[in-house]
């Protein structure tokens, strides 16, 4: 990989790249990272953060396994864990006064790992303001959003991933403020609770429009749901546009009836009885050419060993 290279220029040349998994709930399990559930309703996006990623900073060499891990497994891609990392969400937490120091930190350790074998993505999720407030907080996301992505930038990193979203409206302010950057931008939306349309009421179609239109190099879906699951939004937002498509998908079995693994009672202590296993993952992997998927990678749920099947399925494929 040079230097010069960024993840278009990978998505062009080799037609799909594979990222790596989800950090967040992996750490959780490891016990570096707090659920949060014991200080509120998990999911709710009230009171203390949960899932907040200061552990870049309070436990860095775990952090830094993780990574190794990802990229021993075949990652091509190494996400910086500064997701959930704007100054509103950790000053929930507890940690608004270390949020230049922790996404320093994250995009710091994650390069440091990637060496030249991976690029270094910065993770850039929603504020949950638009969930907990309302569209009356936008303008606050877009200072919010603005100051993450600077220090993204000034760190470093290769290119943005934008993920889980649930609100159309929030993803695309977040758009905007990236594109300040001058970074490649590759956007997935999350679809809560249905898989039909995203919280604010667009289809997949809608969303993959609207956010190519805004300037994401590329879109596509992550997280909530598996792999089988995510495969109708998948092919809806493959019909409507033309950049390539981007697919995260965590690895808990959700239902029909509740195709959101976060909104399933096991969420957040007891994912352990929902966690699909890694053969989906392998074939999922082999249909990614065939479905149009151009950038592979997981998302909750997902350690080294699902990344490691993806890779299987893509040699495979």
């Amino acid at each position: 990989m040079t230097q010069t290279e960024n993840i278009l220029d990978r998505i062009a040349s080799q037609g799909i790249v594979l990222g790596d998994g989800g950090y967040l709930l992996e750490l959780e399990r490891r016990g570096w990272v707090d659920s949060g559930s014991g200080r509120e309703k998990v999911g709710t996006g009230k009171g203390s953060g949960q899932f907040t990623p200061e552990v870049a900073i309070e436990n860095p060499e775990a952090l830094r396994e993780l990574h190794r891990e990802f990229l021993n497994a075949g990652s091509q891609v190494l996400q910086a864990l500064t997701f959930f990392g704007t100054r509103e969400k950790l000053n929930r937490a507890g940690y608004g006064e270390q949020t230049e120091a922790i996404n320093a930190a994250a995009v710091r350790i994650a390069r440091e790992v990637a060496g030249s074998k991976a690029l270094v993505a910065g993770s850039v999720s929603r504020t949950q303001l638009f969930e907990r407030q309302g569209r009356s907080t936008a303008d606050h996301v877009r200072d919010l959003l603005t100051e993450q992505i600077r220090l993204l930038a000034d760190a470093k990193v290769d290119f943005l991933i934008l993920e889980t979203f649930f609100h159309l409206e929030e993803m695309l302010i977040a758009i905007e403020c990236a594109q300040g950057s001058g970074l490649p931008i590759v956007a997935t939306m999350t679809f809560r609770p249905k898989l039909t349309e995203c919280s604010d009421g667009y289809s997949p179609a809608d969303c993959a429009r609207a956010m190519v239109d805004k300037g994401a190099s590329a879109v596509g879906a992550n997280c909530e749901q598996e792999p089988e699951r995510m495969l109708t939004i998948i092919r809806e937002m493959r019909e409507a546009v033309s950049v390539p498509i981007a697919a995260q998908p965590a690895a808990f079995r959700t239902t029909d009836a509740m195709p959101c693994f976060t909104r399933l009672p096991q969420f957040p202590d007891e994912l352990e009885t929902i966690q699909l296993t890694r053969s989906p993952f392998e074939k999922f992997a082999q249909q990614a050419k065939s479905e149009g998927i151009q950038f592979l990678g997981g998302c909750c749920g997902c350690n080294a060993a699902y990344i490691r099947a993806y890779a299987r399925g893509l040699t495979v494929a």
